[in-house]
């Protein structure tokens, strides 16, 4: 055997001893890496409809890998690139407004080269401000005192609250002999913005009716005012 002949092997033999080193040590590198942990994983308990929020995570890898991050969620929409930080905006209100709350889920994957992924999940409640307040207003009221333009009016009346719904009983003349059949009044009412738990606006929608009956209301958790500027007409109930 010639010298370039041995030179060739030496040469091939080292070249795949070098390939089975590099092989080696990549496998003992993938079996040895240890997964990221995420640490921190901050989401809101509750938005409103509509509103857009930021999710964010804190994640610590003991090799200081470059990370890949997924974010997902059943209802809404992701805006940005995926990275630690992400913005969310909630699902948009219905039409109607006064809608019960969803339950919205939302994961956070993240992988830095490995064979498997970490990830976290939380919940989020998105909800309705109106079925918030709508609740709150919920029960039966008793009429203690209506007027009309400033003068008082004899009339009894009992008005039911749903979340969504109203129903009120009315009997306009109590004292007089000949008492007329009670009238009962059916509908649904909407919440106009600016509005809270203790003032604020209601289109009242009787059954049947497109055209709402337009108040404003007071409320203190025992006294719900309902005025009608229309017709200048008040009505105090008691809860």
């Amino acid at each position: 055997m010639n010298l370039c002949k041995s030179i060739q092997i030496s040469l091939v033999i080292l070249f795949v001893f070098q390939a089975v080193v590099l092989i080696g040590c990549d496998q003992y590198e993938e079996l040895t890496n240890d997964p990221p942990e995420i640490t921190t994983f901050t989401v809101p308990n509750e938005v409103e409809y509509g509103e857009t929020v930021t999710f964010s995570a804190r994640v610590f890898d003991p090799e200081d890998d470059p990370l890949r991050y997924v974010w997902d969620v059943t209802d809404g929409t992701l805006v940005g690139e995926a990275g630690p930080q992400v913005q969310w905006t909630a699902p948009e209100l219905p039409p109607e407004g006064i809608v019960p709350p969803k339950i919205v889920t939302v994961y956070l994957y993240v992988r830095d080269g490995g064979e498997e992924d970490v990830h976290k999940e939380a919940t989020i409640t998105v909800f309705s401000k109106p079925y918030k307040i709508a609740q709150l207003f919920s029960g039966t009221y008793t009429l203690i005192s209506k007027q009309v333009q400033g003068d008082p009016v004899a009339e009894t009346s009992t008005l039911r609250l749903t979340p969504t719904t109203f129903t009120r009983e009315v009997q306009s003349n109590p004292e007089a002999e000949v008492q007329e059949p009670a009238q009962f009044i059916t509908g649904i009412y909407r919440f106009i913005a600016p509005f809270d738990e203790s003032s604020g606006t209601i289109h009242w929608f009787p059954t049947g009716s497109t055209t709402p009956d337009v108040s404003t209301y007071t409320w203190d958790g025992r006294l719900f005012v309902i005025f009608y500027p229309e017709t200048a007409t008040s009505f105090i109930y008691e809860k």
